[in-house]
């Protein structure tokens, strides 16, 4: 995969491949030709593609040749006089023959100096995998290694469906750590006994390969509600978080961005005083601002999507929220309380909706106020 987000991507960025002799592998496929409409070339652009999406996911570049041995050295293009029409033919082939349907692919032309393109076709990696080839009576599933794609064989198979049921339990961990970590566990310092949110913020390819990004002070993604920074390096990854009090070691925001390729937050949302206790749903309404900022940090590593978002809210019990004109909600009784997980190709507002009427209903509320 070229490590930039797609749209970014420029004729500069495809040169880079034949100077620095990049080869095709887990994650990166050449292609000279755009695939006819023949059989045997439908078969085989569905092949590569549901190979990446059964795996850690990538791009396959059409328009740029390679030596025989895989490695780059032809940025050469293909031609625009039918290009809408030949993209609109293979997003209907993808679409339409491989079972079940693939959740998450994009296409991008990138303009050449010679007046051609090469398309980029990204397919992320797949909640839905294994995917298999149906084209005209084709039954048959891939999956890709260092040398390119391979069709699987029984025992293959049989792990790659074992793997896709274990993943949901295995994102929860995910997020179950971080939530372990305000009490201090592996940490610098822990979160103050307040209302918290703890939200993981990760592509869905985060279990299907290891990843070692260079994450720094400088790229690391903040918390919210700053009132100071202090930057911790890891073993695992930056941490960043608001200063730490002396008395209980305690601190009331922080986000760890993990070098594996994710990122969490926690954050407090509420505080007890003499007269009650009170969560501020402002607090919380940050979550969507830290989803966008993460996507668009780790799309800087050539990371893509479907994403994968995780909240909890916990210690919120026998708190409530003030409304409008001193008008309470109920009391919180669950801790924690998990609002689920959301996938979704970009994680926008729309999307995080789910977790907004949860944070709600743990007050008593059906639906957040008009």
């Amino acid at each position: 995969m070229i490590e930039r987000p797609l749209e970014h991507i420029s004729s500069a960025d495809l040169a880079t491949l034949v100077t620095q002799r990049r080869a095709e592998g887990r994650r990166l496929d050449f292609k000279l030709k755009f695939p006819d409409a023949g059989d045997k070339a439908v078969r085989e652009l569905l092949a590569d593609v549901s190979s990446f999406a059964n795996t850690d996911g990538g791009d396959i570049l059409l328009g740029v040749g390679e030596d025989g041995n895989g490695v780059a050295d032809d940025i050469a293009g293909v031609p625009t006089e039918s290009l809408d029409a030949d993209i609109l033919r293979i997003e209907g082939q993808i679409r339409d023959c491989l079972d079940p349907r693939l959740p998450s692919f994009h296409v991008q032309p990138v303009p050449l100096e010679n007046g051609r393109v090469v398309v980029i076709l990204r397919v992320g990696a797949s909640l839905l995998a294994p995917h298999r080839v149906t084209h005209k009576g084709s039954s048959r599933f891939f999956a890709r290694n260092s040398r390119g794609k391979f069709e699987m064989d029984t025992s293959e198979l049989r792990l790659a469906f074992a793997a896709t049921d274990e993943m949901p339990r295995k994102l929860r961990d995910l997020h179950g750590r971080a939530i372990t970590a305000t009490e201090g566990l592996d940490m610098p310092c822990r979160l103050a006994a307040d209302p918290a949110v703890v939200l993981t913020i990760a592509p869905l390819s985060i279990l299907r390969e290891a990843r070692d990004i260079a994450i720094t002070r400088e790229t690391a993604v903040l918390p919210p509600r700053r009132s100071g920074y202090e930057f911790v390096v890891g073993l695992e990854g930056v941490i960043v978080h608001s200063p730490i009090d002396e008395d209980t070691n305690a601190v009331r925001t922080w986000a760890v961005n993990h070098r594996r390729g994710y990122i969490d937050f926690a954050w407090s949302i509420g505080r007890r005083t003499e007269a009650d206790s009170l969560i501020w749903r402002q607090y919380f309404e940050e979550l969507p601002g830290l989803a966008r900022a993460s996507v668009a940090r780790l799309r800087t590593f050539g990371m893509e999507g479907p994403w994968v978002a995780m909240a909890t809210i916990k210690g919120a019990v026998g708190f409530r929220m003030v409304l409008g004109d001193s008008y309470p909600t109920k009391r919180a009784w669950q801790d924690p309380a998990s609002l689920g997980e959301v996938i979704d190709d970009a994680l926008g507002p729309e999307s995080l909706a789910p977790f907004v009427d949860r944070f709600w209903r743990l007050f008593g509320m059906e639906r957040p106020p008009a």
